[in-house]
């Protein structure tokens, strides 16, 4: 008598094979999800980069205020009890005197040295007799709206507008900021 043959051992099932047979057959995504999946991917995306330039706008106009304020404070107290502040270039005496702010750099040789400020423009300060003027260049919209709106100064002029008398207010600040892509900036203090 031949040999009785036994049934192969089957495989067990799954939870998700015992209600729907289809999905035991299934391995890997569809399209369909592989698409859904790349979709939510560049949204999240899409606002991590949009909150990293805002983040980043914001800083540099953090960063430019205090190297101005820093620049302020720091050219009142060099010619206090002074009677003003002359009528040549501060700049050299503000660079021999370690007054520039850190984030600012200094090129060239004395007495026509140069400052640099963070944003890639350049940085003068000039006395006018009576008060002293603060020169920024290449100041981008973004960050020319946030440094025209600040308090302290006398005056800020704006490229070719008229000098305004702080406190600028915010719609002012981006008619005069939104001329051009950049500003050069006069900030006047006494």
């Amino acid at each position: 008598m031949p040999a009785k043959r036994l049934p192969l051992p089957r495989a067990p099932l799954s939870r998700t094979s015992l209600y729907c047979p289809v999905a035991a057959r299934q391995r890997g995504l569809t399209l369909i999800e592989v698409l859904v999946s790349l979709a939510i991917f560049a949204l999240v995306v899409g606002g991590a980069i949009a909150l990293f330039g805002s983040a980043s706008n914001s800083q540099s106009t953090t960063q430019m205020t205090s190297d101005l304020n820093a620049i302020r404070s720091s050219t009142k107290s060099l010619f206090l009890g002074q009677g003003g502040y002359g009528s040549t270039s501060l700049t050299e005496i503000l660079i021999n005197s370690k007054k520039i702010p850190a984030t600012m750099s200094v090129s060239g040789t004395a007495p026509s040295r140069v400052v640099t400020h963070a944003l890639n423009g350049t940085l003068l300060v000039m006395g006018a007799n009576s008060s002293f003027t603060v020169t920024a260049s290449s100041m981008p919209t973004s960050v020319c709206v946030g440094l025209a709106t600040m308090n302290g100064w006398d005056s800020v002029k704006i490229g070719t507008a008229a000098a305004r008398t702080p406190p600028v207010s915010p719609a002012q600040a981006s008619t005069d900021c939104s001329a051009a892509a950049v500003q050069d900036m006069v900030f006047t203090g006494s």
